[in-house]
Order: C-alpha cells, then structure tokens, then sequence
C-alpha cells in the first residue's frame, strides 16, 4: 500500500515536470520580452527595451493548432536618432512591433511606449515564439 502511493506520487511529479519542459503554460513577460528583442532586432531596430509587461492574452485554437496571442506593453528607448518608415512596410513588422500605425521619427535617448501583440504557436518543444524559437 505504502509503495502504491509513492507510485502515484512519482507520478505526479513526472507529469508536472514534463508539462513544465513541453511549455505547458502560457508565455509569460520574460519570454515575450526576448521574442520582443529578437524581432526588433532583426528588423534592424537599434532600440533597448527598457520595459515590458503583459496586460492580456488569449488562447487561440485553429483545426490545425493551438495558438497564443499575447497583448503587451513595452517602452523602447532609442540609443541613436531612429526613423521608422512605416509607409513602405507590407507584412507585420518593425512598426507593428513597436506598435506604430505611421511613420515616426525618434531622438537620441528618446522613448516610445508602445503596445502590441505577439503570436505563438504551440509545438512539441514548447511555445514557438514569431522569432521561431521554442520557449
């Protein structure tokens, strides 16, 4: 009897653990602040992200996925003078990440208090962050 609950315990243990590895939980500020930094900086934005914070998400589910839409707020400050040239950008990128809707132009040292969402997907390997790496 006694090695039966010790069984089960094990078990417990083992299953919380894996849920942990796998990415059973949702993204959490830390993780999206490195997916932030990532984007921003293969967008070529020479910004340092002095604040992040979730303020909301949601679970998505399609028939071939599950999915995370996460809502964050982020102030950005720019090292050196910054042009964001929104007009000419078609797909989700430096100006959606920085939460803009129109070109902006930025001073030395200036920041921006931006507001955006960030996407995951759900892999074997955990949340698959839009900077394609597992969390």
């Amino acid at each position: 009897m006694k090695f039966r609950g010790l069984g089960l315990a094990l078990i417990g243990a083992v299953a919380l653990a894996l849920a942990a590895c796998s990415g059973g939980r949702e993204p959490n500020d830390a993780v999206g602040a490195k997916v932030l930094r990532n984007l921003l900086s293969k967008q070529g934005v020479n910004g340092k992200l002095i604040s992040f914070k979730k303020i909301d998400g949601r679970a998505l589910k399609t028939p071939n996925a599950e999915a995370y839409e996460f809502l964050y707020e982020a102030e950005v400050q720019f090292p050196e003078a910054y042009e964001a040239d929104c007009a000419n950008e078609r797909a989700r990128g430096r100006c959606a990440y920085l939460g803009l809707a129109q070109s902006q132009s930025f001073q030395k040292g200036e920041v921006l208090k931006a507001e955006g969402t960030l996407h995951f997907v759900r892999s074997d390997k955990g949340w698959v962050g839009e900077d394609q790496n597992a969390y």
